[in-house]
């Protein structure tokens, strides 16, 4: 019952799990943190299925103030109405992401020092996924039927698809210790997105209708 978030919660996933396996790639040790993902991470979202079989979806949807009885016990006039999936999907990111992806870039950075390598070819493996993010950003917000919206599921599916395609290309470049730098093979998973950015920009020209059914182009993107 996320509607367009339901994606960003995926990015929230996918993010941390990307930098996971590219920091693996040059330290070869999976460093994990006291309170890390697989683990803790696992837990609390094993905890939150079965919390939510006695609730229900719709307990997630309501406004924040009142999902537990200490908040709607302090006024807030000025706060407007936010579903409880916001302040969850905010504090994912602020407390479980982005120290994640701090501690991962540090890692990797001072490996890179260690052995004088660079540290710009090290961040250049980041960029396949940088583009698929961007890319997929872009064609939601051209979309003229709101893909993030009504077709979560299949732009999910599809462009998880294509991000298992970039770990596993990164962990067969580890695994045949490749020189280290940007692998123009992992870019064969975005091929398809040039050409759904063109077809939501038809749109633009053609008064709404683009130039082929996003149904028929996100089935295709998913095969």
């Amino acid at each position: 019952m996320c509607g367009r978030l339901t994606f960003c919660y995926w990015v929230v996933a996918a993010v941390p799990f990307y930098l996971a396996t590219w920091e693996h790639y040059f330290t070869n040790t999976l460093i994990l943190p006291v309170i890390n993902g697989p683990t803790e991470g696992l837990m609390l979202i094993y905890v939150s299925h079965l919390f939510t079989f006695f609730t229900g979806a719709e307990w997630w949807a309501q406004d924040f103030r009142k999902s537990l009885p200490l908040i709607s016990l302090v006024p807030l006039p000025f706060v407007p109405e936010i579903p409880l999936y916001v302040i969850v999907l905010i504090l994912m990111i602020m407390f479980a992401v982005i120290p994640t992806v701090g501690s991962n870039i540090g890692n990797v950075q001072k490996v890179v020092d260690a052995r004088k390598g660079s540290m710009e070819l090290a961040l250049a493996m980041l960029l396949p996924f940088i583009a698929l993010l961007a890319g997929v950003a872009v064609w939601c917000y051209l979309s003229p039927s709101d893909i993030m919206k009504n077709q979560p599921h299949l732009l999910v599916i599809g462009t998880g698809s294509a991000f298992g395609y970039l770990v596993g290309r990164m962990i067969l470049a580890h695994l045949c210790d490749e020189p280290k730098g940007l692998k123009t093979g992992m870019c064969m998973a975005l091929v398809f997105l040039p050409f759904a950015i063109a077809n939501a920009l038809t749109a633009k020209i053609n008064n709404g209708t683009p130039l082929a059914d996003e149904l028929l182009v996100i089935l295709l993107y998913c095969a």
